[in-house]
């Protein structure tokens, strides 16, 4: 891939490949799988390529209510 850089700085910048307005529960539950891994927030919104707001609602259950559990059942099942 070739690497993106502002054209007047020469910045070397992150490419935005996906842009994600809303999340899925099943997005969501990747974002607490990754969440309980120790990802950082902003990384989380990142890649997943949404902001940090619409983790904030799934984080405090306004969006998605089950997420969380089903991605606690993920890594108990997983082991």
């Amino acid at each position: 891939m070739a690497t993106l850089t502002h054209p007047m700085t020469g910045i070397e910048m992150n490419p935005i490949l996906i842009e994600r307005k809303a999340l899925t529960f099943e997005e969501a539950v990747t974002a607490h799988l990754l969440r309980m891994q120790g990802v950082k927030y902003n990384i989380i919104a990142q890649q997943l390529g949404t902001n940090t707001h619409r983790l904030g609602e799934v984080f405090r259950g306004e969006k998605h209510v089950g997420s969380k559990a089903k991605a606690k059942e993920l890594i108990a099942t997983s082991h």
